[in-house]
């Protein structure tokens, strides 16, 4: 179930007239929508105190007056049903009429028509008699218009109204339909541009953005490479501005020739729908307010004012979200976002590299020799180590072992021993 329908079937719901399944997907929906529960919760509190008011005596003479008034409004019925079948009558005799009048103007059109052709087959004769024969065309052609004119469907007209067409500079200009015009449409866009100059590029957009009516939202730069003995420090940053959405596409074009363009990323998000929706909510919610207020001028028990106080805050809270949202939106839409990441690149230049000379390259050749000798013991050492290692660990192994065994074979031996005694 829809909002929509949840809010047509809420009368329906209170008053027990839904039943079955109806009734299920309403109670599901309401527990679902916060929204829609709030609403249902609204009308139940405004149905609770309009049906908690004091009734009132009816006057003495109020039975009279309401059978005078039904006695009165059944007369007009029945005068409105004698005019309406008069009408009707009228209306057929009317109609017959003036079909008798379009054909009487057609079979006149084909006499002329006729006598025209044949007036056609002979020499043109005189002035005055080719005006006439002018004349006559034109009357046909200005009647036949004026027919087609009058069979125009009101649908017809309708599309007339919808799009107008008016003379220009370049032919016809159409003017569209609202919905086209009020669309509400955020724009943005994402780019990455790599510039000689960082701090140019930087005081270049932050001018672009202020010269348009726009400004810069926020900012920030770092240094990504540095070479402190060539006082080469590049940096790296991005800058957010906001300009307005009439100067967009001007403003995307100047700031892609800036510099080399290497990514740009474009977006519309249309709110229109979620925009309606809310001014529709703000619209309910000021009726709602306006309501408590004057159910709350007219309550005498305290609890009932304690109770519509705590609504009316509730109602007012969410005012200033929805309108907070609206002034959110409109702010989105009338300056659109630009993001752009900048990147300072440089040529650097190649370091050149001299021949050496004789005592550079003597000097070159005994470190090199050294280090062979040095990498030679490195290796030996370590093949040593190698071997070594394991030898070492099978010697401390044996020695363990010895240790340990050598008290068990002193008692076996001795037990050997004294067993040959005993036999002996």
């Amino acid at each position: 179930m829809s909002c929509e329908q949840f809010r047509e079937a809420m009368s329906p719901y209170i008053d027990g007239m839904i039943a079955g399944d109806e009734k299920m997907e309403f109670e599901d929906h309401l527990k679902i929508c916060h929204d829609c529960k709030e609403e249902f919760e609204a009308l139940k509190i405004i149905i609770d105190e309009v049906q908690g008011l004091p009734e009132e005596k009816l006057p003495d003479y109020y039975h009279r007056d309401l059978m005078l008034k039904l006695y009165k409004s059944n007369e007009d019925k029945f005068n409105k049903k004698r005019f309406y079948g008069n009408w009707k009558v009228f209306s057929g005799l009317a109609a017959v009429f003036i079909f008798l009048i379009v054909i009487a103007g057609s079979l006149g059109r084909i006499t002329v028509y006729d006598e025209a052709r044949k007036e056609s087959e002979f020499p043109r004769g005189t002035a005055g008699h080719t005006n006439g024969i002018l004349a006559n065309d034109d009357t046909m052609k200005e009647e036949m218009e004026i027919q087609d004119m009058a069979v125009e469907t009101p649908q017809m007209n309708i599309e007339l109204d919808l799009v107008k067409e008016s003379e220009g500079s370049r032919g016809i200009t159409k003017v569209r339909s609202p919905e086209v015009i009020n669309r509400k449409i955020i724009y943005s866009t994402m780019m990455s541009l790599e510039v000689e100059v960082f701090d140019n590029a930087i005081r270049q957009i932050r001018d672009i953005a202020e010269q348009s009516g726009g400004y810069v939202e926020n900012s920030s730069s770092y240094i990504y490479h540095s070479e402190p003995e060539r006082e080469i420090y590049l940096k790296q940053g991005s800058i957010v501005i906001r300009i307005p959405v009439d100067k967009y596409g001007e403003i995307q074009t100047r700031l892609s020739n800036m510099g080399h363009l290497i990514h740009q990323e474009e977006t519309s998000t249309n709110v229109t729908e979620e925009y309606i929706e809310t001014e529709s909510r703000i619209r309910m919610l000021e009726v709602e307010q306006d309501r408590l207020l004057e159910i709350m001028g007219r309550a005498d028990k305290v609890e009932d004012l304690i109770k519509l106080e705590e609504r009316l805050n509730q109602v007012r809270t969410d005012l200033e979200i929805y309108k907070s949202k609206i002034k959110n939106w409109d702010q989105l839409i009338s300056f659109s976002t630009f993001t752009i990441d900048l990147r300072e690149v440089k040529e650097i230049e190649p370091i050149k590299i001299t021949s050496p000379n004789l005592s550079t390259k003597i000097k070159s050749s005994f470190n090199k020799s050294l280090n062979d000798i040095r990498r030679e013991f490195e290796e030996i050492a370590i093949l040593m180590a190698y071997m070594v290692i394991p030898f070492i660990l099978m010697i401390i192994v044996l020695a363990i072992a010895f240790l340990v065994f050598k008290p068990l074979v002193k008692i076996i031996i001795r037990k050997i021993k004294n067993w040959r005694d005993k036999k002996l």
